[in-house]
């Protein structure tokens, strides 16, 4: 080793005396024909880098535009495949309503038959011949003459009920028909934003080491923060972004609602802000019921500074939106953003859980300043996309 280092350095001092003679050599004029050329070099080295971070940036744009369609498709089916199941349930309850009448129909029906099979073994020429009085030969006539219309109406109700079940049943096979290809849709969507999602992860050159990294700071920040209030308290403390994100105004109208559109991911509210929960305590925030894997996207844009397990909520995201302002949003199997993503109103952030038997119920909390405020407001109040 020791004879390999004093070649190498025999070598750099050789080459060293040798550069310096040709520099000696070298005239001003070819100084700075060489300089020249080297600031060329350079320049187009520059020029060649700002071409491509021009098109990583349009791929990116390119991409994330992607991403915000395929993701509103993918809620669009949810919510049919949603409505499509409301209405087969409706269907089933109709067809069992449908056929508990039918059943009464059938045993009323079989009632007025078998009287009438008892009274046409005595028709009314032989009725006349029973030792029975008259009063009652002529009262079973008329029976007998009144029972043919109740029981002509009777199957005619039944066959109008027969016909509304056949009808209810076709409903029900075309809705399930469709309940199925939409089901295929939507997976091919999902799938389609799984390599969207990939495609933008590798984009941005974001590697595993990287991630872990981003990981191991937020769960740095989380230990060291108490609870939820703590830990916006802490991001909110962080020196300001480059660019800012325009602050959202929450409209005067405090009005407990919005539209279904405004959520992050398709699905039904159970709890709303102000509410109490199963052991009495004032829910901070609202709770959406979803779909199996339904894909959450941010409702408004903004800036992911956290991104990570939290104290008693699972997989926590929290978008900053003007500093003021922090979206935060519970409930993930999956989180597709880290700490420092910018993005915009429908741009995917993760999803929910594919198993059957999880809950699939997504936390929505919204803090201006640190308190916690009803986020439909401010949710109604139309998206803020952030570019960039």
């Amino acid at each position: 080793m020791r004879t390999v280092a004093r070649a190498a350095l025999a070598a750099a001092l050789a080459g060293a005396v040798a550069a310096a003679a040709a520099a000696a050599e070298d005239s001003p004029a070819d100084r700075l024909k060489t300089i020249e050329r080297s600031i060329e070099q350079t320049s187009a080295r520059e020029a060649e880098l700002a071409r491509k971070a021009e098109r990583l940036q349009a791929d990116a744009e390119r991409l994330r535009r992607r991403a915000v369609e395929v993701a509103a498709r993918a809620r669009d089916r949810e919510e049919t495949l949603t409505a499509l199941e409301e209405r087969i349930g409706a269907l089933a309850t109709k067809e069992t309503e449908v056929l508990d009448t039918l059943d009464r129909r059938r045993a009323q029906l079989a009632t007025l038959i078998a009287a009438l099979e008892r009274m046409a073994l005595h028709p009314p020429v032989a009725l006349i011949a029973l030792p029975s009085p008259p009063v009652d030969t002529v009262r079973s006539a008329l029976l007998l003459r009144a029972a043919v219309p109740a029981v002509e109406k009777q199957a005619g109700s039944l066959r109008l009920d027969l016909e509304t079940l056949a009808e209810l049943r076709e409903n029900m096979a075309t809705a399930r028909r469709k309940l199925a290809d939409e089901g295929q849709r939507l997976n091919a969507e999902r799938a389609s934003l799984a390599g969207l999602i990939k495609e933008r992860e590798g984009l941005a050159g974001r590697t595993a080491a990287e991630r872990e990294l981003a990981r191991k700071r937020a769960a740095r920040l989380a230990e060291k923060a108490g609870n939820v209030r703590d830990l916006i308290a802490r991001l909110a403390a962080r020196p300001p972004a480059a660019t800012a994100t325009p602050t959202p105004e929450i409209p005067q109208n405090r009005e407990n609602s919005a539209p279904s559109g405004g959520l992050p991911l398709a699905g039904r509210i159970v709890r709303r802000f102000g509410e109490n929960d199963e052991l009495g305590q004032t829910a901070r925030g609202i709770s959406v019921l979803a779909r199996t894997s339904a894909t959450v996207v941010a409702p408004r844009g903004g800036t992911v500074v956290f991104a990570g397990p939290f104290r008693g909520l699972g997989r926590l995201l929290i978008i900053e939106h003007g500093r003021e302002y922090h979206l935060l949003l519970a409930g993930f199997a999956r989180i597709d953003a880290a700490v420092g993503d910018r993005v915009v109103a429908g741009e995917p952030v993760g999803s929910m859980s594919a198993s059957e038997d999880a809950t699939h119920t997504l936390y929505m909390e919204l803090r201006r300043k640190g308190r916690p405020v009803n986020p439909l407001p401010w949710l109604a109040a139309g998206p803020t996309r952030v570019n960039g």
